[in-house]
This record gives structure tokens, C-alpha cells and sequence, in this order.
């Protein structure tokens, strides 16, 4: 009698802590068994997702370095180039350059059609060429004459002149002479390239006028009674 209360008792404890009383080690209801279970089993899933994601990242990376091997050979100015100046096969040199990267250029097979040409812009050193900077025209062109214009400092610009600038020729007194009554003669001019003359400290400026007007320009030029002013740079 004794016993089988005591054993009743035990069974509503092991019902009250939820622990199955014929095996204590085992929680009533408890799925845990099911539940590793599951785990094992999923487990394998896992492993596979992540090598897949491996692989992918792999070829993907595979991909992006033979994109980046792609690559060509390309024309290189090798020094300076003044704009007009012809360009010759020692102005050039060649450069891998990646065949994607968007970059205007001329191919080393294409060499002979640009030599012989002229420099459309002023190039410099380690540029790789572009096709638009040369071109056929001839420097001087028809109905324009080339002149050099050597001035001190105190008659240019602060602002460096570049190639392509659109200035005036304007013609100035002698010095310690009066400012002149009228207007000054000017000239209207295109830069086409300048040199600094470290002996003098004067620059000499490459510039195209009219053909009409070179005669007028050189002879004042020659005598250094000319300014060079800068005009707007927008078109």
C-alpha cells in the first residue's frame, strides 16, 4: 500500500517536471531526438550551399582576371609634341593599356597613318595618342602666315598662354614716349606654341595671323615694341 503511493507520487512528480517516469533521462513530449535529428540531416544542405557560393566566387574571380589580361599595344608620345610640329616614328613609342578601359587610342599596327602627320594640339610626353590629336591639315594653313613674337614678361599675360589661345598683336609705344592719342594697331593672332628664354627671361610666342598682316607683325615684333593680350576662352 505504502509502495504503490509512493509510486503514484513519484509518477505525478515526473508528470509535474514533464519526465517520462519509466526513463528519467527523456523529457515528456520532448521532440529533442527529432529535433538533432533534423540538424544532422540539414547539415549536409549547408555545406553543399556553401560550396556552390565558393565555386561561383571563384569563376567569377577567374573571369575578372583574364578581363583584366585583355589587353593591347598602343602609341605613346615618347616626348613632347608642339601643335603643327610632324609627328615622326621617333615621337612614338608603345604601351599595354587594358582593352576595356575605354580609352581613346591609336594601335600599334595603325602607326604608319599617323606619322608623317601633324600634331592637331600640343601633346605631351607619356600620352597615349589620341586619334583626334593629329591631323592631315598643314600648319601654316592658306592665307596664314607663321610668326614668332618675343616679348619680356611685362608684356604677356600673367595667365600662361596655351596652344589654341585666340590673342591680339598690339602694337605699343617706345618706352618713356607718351600714350598714344588713337587707339593702338592690333592684330588679331592664334597661339600656336611659346618658348621661354631662360638668358633673357623673354618668351618668344609661335602665333598664325593673316597673311596680310605678317609683314606688320614681324616688323614690329623685331623690334620689341609689341604686347600680347588674351582673349575670352570661351567659345
Amino acid at each position: 500500500m505504502v509502495f504503490e503511493k509512493l509510486r503514484t507520487t513519484a509518477k505525478s512528480k515526473a508528470i509535474g517536471e514533464d519526465i517520462d517516469p519509466d526513463n528519467p533521462t527523456t523529457r515528456r513530449g520532448s521532440d529533442f531526438t527529432a529535433t538533432s535529428r533534423t540538424k544532422v540531416r540539414r547539415r549536409p544542405i549547408f555545406l553543399a550551399a556553401g560550396i556552390a557560393l565558393v565555386v561561383v566566387f571563384v569563376i567569377g574571380a577567374v573571369a575578372l582576371v583574364n578581363g583584366m589580361r585583355q589587353v593591347t599595344n598602343v602609341l605613346v608620345v615618347s616626348h613632347d609634341i608642339a601643335q603643327g610640329q610632324q609627328i615622326t616614328s621617333q615621337d612614338l613609342t608603345t604601351k599595354q593599356v587594358n582593352a576595356d578601359a575605354g580609352i581613346a587610342s591609336v594601335a600599334v599596327e595603325d602607326k604608319a597613318s599617323v606619322v608623317g602627320q601633324a600634331a592637331a594640339v600640343p601633346i605631351p610626353s607619356g600620352t597615349v595618342l589620341n586619334p583626334n590629336a593629329v591631323t592631315t591639315a598643314v600648319i601654316p594653313g592658306k592665307g596664314l602666315t607663321l610668326v614668332g613674337v618675343t616679348v619680356s614678361y611685362s608684356k604677356l599675360p600673367a595667365e600662361p598662354l596655351r596652344a589654341g589661345d585666340q590673342v591680339r598683336i598690339v602694337d605699343t609705344p617706345r618706352d618713356q614716349d607718351d600714350s598714344p592719342v588713337q587707339g593702338p594697331i592690333t592684330s588679331k593672332a592664334q597661339v600656336v606654341s611659346t618658348k621661354f628664354i631662360p638668358e633673357t627671361s623673354e618668351t618668344t610666342v609661335d602665333v598664325l595671323v593673316q597673311a596680310d598682316e605678317a609683314s606688320w607683325v614681324s616688323a614690329r615684333a623685331a623690334t620689341r615694341r609689341v604686347a600680347i593680350v588674351l582673349d575670352p576662352r570661351e567659345k
